[in-house]
């Protein structure tokens, strides 16, 4: 069976497609939410005189921090994992898989690996929830869930913020 460069590339595609599907394409298509576009909008739309419309920058905002703070320990992980004995090799023997450098490391690497995975339909998940509540705000149908489960989402994602840098 010959294996050509062209059906590594449409199995990567499709790999791809599937992964992240819709939501991923239109997160790529929108851009992430930054700071100062999700507060002119929030100005905009208020001094327009229409709150509903204010709401969706400032979930939107919520839910890229709440985004940004998976990429982060998803990469500490993965470094983590990839580069254990460059990094924290000091104590080896009594860190998970020890005594040896090759068990520490390799128990780190595994624990990784679910972590940045899981990390990837988190950040699906984040975008699905991210595009109704911009749907909602351009008068798209939109479900009821959308806009307090974002709420909680961003909320979670600071209180896990908050302590998350406080075990660093």
């Amino acid at each position: 069976m010959k294996i050509t460069q062209q059906s590594h590339r449409r199995a990567a595609r499709s790999f791809l497609s599937k992964t992240v599907g819709r939501p991923g394409r239109s997160a790529v298509r929108q851009g992430i939410t930054l700071l100062p576009v999700a507060a002119a909008q929030f100005i905009r739309a208020v001094s327009r005189g229409r709150f509903a419309d204010a709401f969706a920058p400032i979930v939107g905002m919520g839910l890229g921090l709440v985004a940004w703070l998976v990429i982060l320990i998803s990469t500490q992980a993965a470094v983590n994992g990839a580069l254990y004995p460059l990094l924290d090799a000091h104590d080896y023997e009594n860190s998970w898989g020890g005594p040896t450098l090759a068990g520490a490391w390799a128990v780190h690497a595994a624990l990784a690996l679910p972590i940045v995975l899981a990390a990837v339909w988190v950040l699906r998940g984040l975008v699905v929830l991210g595009s109704q509540g911009q749907e909602s705000s351009t008068g798209a149908r939109s479900h009821r869930w959308s806009k307090p489960l974002a709420l909680v989402v961003a909320a979670a994602g600071a209180v896990l913020f908050v302590g998350w840098v406080n075990q660093l």
